[in-house]
């Protein structure tokens, strides 16, 4: 594995780590801006890298089509909280794309398993049957779709609750650290 493939590697599962502890913390509080950084830089090392790999195919690929969907997903998360846009609506909006941005990162996931771990085996059949190149793509579509699937599931199920208990945890963390500052402020008795 060259440089470029390390860092992808790398960048790759801190992205799936960092995400997947996103997912599952309270949303607006401190942890998720942290935590969230760290997905957001380790997907640009994702991203970037991606743009960089040619060892599949050769050229520009259905690998660097979906590196493209993820830079949108993951600007379209960053410009909605930056921006605080759409006005009303930008919290639900942060989420969803940047649910997507982790869905389409799992759905990656899924179709470089296939790549990294399927393709070896079945590489010294590939150059003789041109019908076990179509059986391969439509594995790693299948895949990648499944994974689609699951997380529209659970984004159209979940994303509605968490969404909503974001402004109050916000205000929730905002005060406690108001009184923290007020704890620090305050004369000593001492």
């Amino acid at each position: 594995m060259n440089e470029i493939g390390v860092i992808h590697l790398a960048t790759s599962f801190a992205a799936i780590v960092t995400g997947g502890w996103v997912v599952w913390i309270p949303k607006g509080t401190r942890w998720h801006r942290t935590i969230g950084h760290a997905y957001v830089w380790s997907m640009v090392g994702v991203l970037a890298s991606a743009f960089a790999i040619y060892d599949l195919t050769g050229s520009f690929g259905p690998f660097h089509f979906a590196a493209i969907v993820g830079s949108v997903t993951l600007a379209g998360g960053m410009w909605t909280v930056l921006a605080r846009r759409p006005r009303k609506g930008w919290i639900e909006a942060h989420a969803i794309w940047m649910s997507w941005s982790y869905i389409g990162l799992m759905c990656a996931f899924a179709a470089e398993s296939l790549t990294r771990f399927v393709m070896p085996r079945i590489a010294p059949f590939l150059s003789d049957n041109g019908q076990a190149w179509g059986i391969f793509w439509a594995s790693v579509a299948f895949a990648s779709f499944g994974v689609a699937a699951i997380g529209w599931y659970l984004l159209k199920t979940r994303l509605e609750a968490a969404v909503a208990a974001t402004p109050a945890q916000m205000r929730r963390e905002r005060d406690r650290l108001r009184e923290i500052d007020r704890e620090a402020d305050a004369p000593s008795s001492a």
